[in-house]
């Protein structure tokens, strides 16, 4: 039973109608006899038809920022945005509902560098909300995909709670490989011990990062071998890699505009960065078929009986919505 928006009084159901949003349904105050409607399955906060709003998603799942989203759905860049946090937030629910007792060969973890707001240097010591943000990424390497993600500075409190979130999401035995970040072997081993097997490769480069050269700043150094250190369980030798989640990275970069390099296209609040990243990935983890495996990620991990397109991923989001 609902209540009235004016006077809070008991509600009735009084039909149906539909408009440009889909089907409506009509209540009557039983108090005041004022009669309102609630849009079903819809997203909290957004008022655009929906044509409008599966546009909106499309480009910015494309990666588009959200000026030029504006521009080609003839839009105000608010709208975007207000599409961007109702969807974003949806899209959290949806991947935190569905991406559970996930069974999969291999897990590989790595972090993802953007910034919000503005540079490190410019961002004052105590907001934890501006300047470098990285993004923890928890891929299946066989299946491509993307079981969990969290965003936040790069240390043991925000590591913990992604390797703990990643703990909930996969059943069963596990074999995970990460890089060389100190706070990954405690927080792992904390987690999943009892069901581990897990190992550390680092990658060795003929010149360290920090000394190339400007005008390669953006191009790797020579690579010149790996090192690989067991830490827990008895990992095998041909799965221990983090090749697909690094190549994972560049997908999130090339299909997300917040994370390009060297452009204004960067978040400038750390929701809407959250939001846009959620959007991104629910996409392709629903949405795009990867040429590898010739489906999308949800189906080849039985998450999801088909591809979906777009417009189904946000009447499925909007379920939790609601």
């Amino acid at each position: 039973m609902k209540n009235c928006h004016c006077c809070s009084g008991p509600c009735k159901k009084a039909g149906h109608f539909k408009n440009r949003n889909g089907e409506a349904q009509r209540w009557v105050c039983l108090k005041c006899g004022k009669y309102f409607s609630v849009q079903q399955a819809s997203l909290d906060g957004v008022r655009t038809e929906k044509e409008k709003v599966v546009q909106i998603v499309k480009l910015l799942a494309e990666g588009l920022g959200v000026r030029s989203t504006a521009r080609v759905c003839e839009c105000r860049p608010e709208t975007v945005l207000n599409v961007l946090g109702a969807v974003g937030a949806a899209c959290e629910r949806l991947h935190d509902r569905i991406a559970r007792n996930i069974k999969t060969d291999a897990l590989q973890i790595d972090e993802l560098w953007a910034k919000v707001g503005c540079s490190q240097k410019n961002a004052p010591e105590w907001d934890d909300e501006r300047g470098d943000q990285y993004t923890f990424l928890a891929l299946a390497a066989r299946e491509k995909f993307i079981v969990s993600h969290h965003t936040g500075k790069r240390d043991n409190a925000n590591t913990d709670v992604f390797v703990q979130d990643v703990a909930n999401r996969v059943s069963g035995r596990v074999q995970i490989t990460t890089d060389a970040f100190a706070p990954y072997p405690d927080a792992i081993r904390h987690y999943l011990l009892e069901r581990l097997d897990y190992a550390v490769m680092v990658k060795h480069f003929a010149t360290p990062l920090g000394q190339v050269e400007a005008k390669r700043r953006y191009s790797p150094a020579p690579f010149i071998g790996v090192s690989v250190r067991v830490k827990a369980g008895n990992p095998r030798p041909d799965r221990i890699c983090t090749s697909h989640v690094e190549r994972q990275n560049l997908t999130v970069r090339h299909f997300n505009k917040r994370f390009a390099r060297l452009s204004l296209g960067y978040s400038k609040t750390l929701h809407n960065h959250r939001y846009a990243l959620a959007i991104c990935i629910c996409a392709y983890n629903f949405c795009k078929v990867h040429s590898t495996m010739g489906c999308t990620p949800a189906v080849a991990l039985k998450l999801a009986g088909e591809t979906w397109t777009i417009e189904k991923l946000i009447e499925e989001a909007a379920k939790d919505a609601n």
